[in-house]
């Protein structure tokens, strides 16, 4: 069985703050959604050197992503944001858009690339492509299933990133939802998405952070990772983007005893405290994407099942 890998996501040195990082193995650096994040470590690459040497130090793989729909304007950023993130010492770039992804091999491939939520990977013929232009690691869309993912792996020779919890990355705009004026103008900006900010009509409930929407209800695959080990899956994310501190350390808890239990082999059970810990930091409930071929919003499992499911 391949070494675990437990990913933690966080934006910026706001987010560091308080978080535990105890129970992951990596973490990836920055926000793909909006350059103006405050702190944003894809953005101020003056912190780069600190934040990637002190975590590496502690034992960490550290990445760097990139902006998820970047523009012709964004360009001249990426590539010193490749230059800063190499220089700095990170193990990988995450890369969300083909474009990034050339230029990252034109510059001799200075990191492998770890392709993102945002690539529009379905199939192991574009995983092929990817891997031919430097990448190492791949995050399949949303809607790909388990055994899609499996055979995507094993067809394309690149690593599967699983979303093992947190909200599903469903889309990301060039334009803020969160303003009124232009972002370089509104007095908002950027504190506006440093407040929690929801979708709701109807049944639907959705979070909004500004450039990008993301499920209301958390991604939660803790009843199934006995399956997912033995499907060869070893790297999982914990989506802590836009979360508290506490979600991310609690939450990457739960996940590193977890995973712990199911590959030691020995019989494997959701504990009652994990469940807790969970319940406690979902405000919508769960769901499993459609790991299992079935629309987004339910969840398959017994342990965290509800009564009446919502979106």
């Amino acid at each position: 069985m391949a070494a675990i890998e437990l990913i933690a996501s966080l934006a910026s040195p706001r987010e560091r703050a308080g978080t535990d990082l105890g129970p992951y193995d990596a973490v990836c650096l920055g926000s793909p959604y909006c350059r103006r994040v405050r702190g944003n470590f894809a953005e101020d690459l003056s912190l780069l050197p600190e934040a990637v040497s002190g975590m590496r130090a502690a034992g960490k793989n550290v990445y760097v992503t990139s902006p998820a729909a970047p523009r012709g304007r964004d360009l001249p950023h990426v590539e010193m944001l490749i230059a800063a993130a190499a220089d700095a010492g990170a193990q990988a770039l995450e890369v969300h858009n083909m474009g990034v992804l050339r230029i990252l091999r034109e510059k001799g491939n200075p990191l492998p690339a770890h392709i993102g939520a945002y690539a529009n990977v379905y199939t192991h013929l574009t995983a092929q492509v990817m891997r031919d232009y430097g990448a190492v690691r791949v995050r399949p869309n949303a809607e790909v299933s388990l055994q899609e993912m499996e055979i995507l792996a094993r067809d394309g020779g690149v690593e599967v990133e699983v979303l093992a919890h947190g909200k599903i990355p469903l889309g990301v705009t060039e334009r803020c939802s969160l303003l009124s004026e232009a972002e370089d103008a509104d007095p908002k900006c950027p504190s506006a998405c440093e407040e929690e900010r929801w979708l709701t009509t109807r049944q639907w409930v959705l979070k909004n952070v500004g450039k990008g929407v993301l499920s209301g209800r958390d991604m939660c695959l803790l009843e199934h990772l006995p399956r997912l080990l033995s499907m060869g899956f070893s790297v999982f994310k914990i989506e802590g983007l836009y979360e508290s501190a506490a979600y991310r350390s609690e939450v990457g808890r739960v996940y590193r005893e977890a995973l712990e239990l199911a590959a030691s082999g020995k019989p494997y059970e959701v504990r009652p405290e994990w469940a807790a810990v969970l319940r406690r930091h979902s405000r919508e409930g769960f769901c499993n994407g459609y790991c299992f071929g079935k629309t987004g919003r339910l969840y398959v499992g017994t342990v965290l099942q509800e009564d009446k499911p919502k979106v």
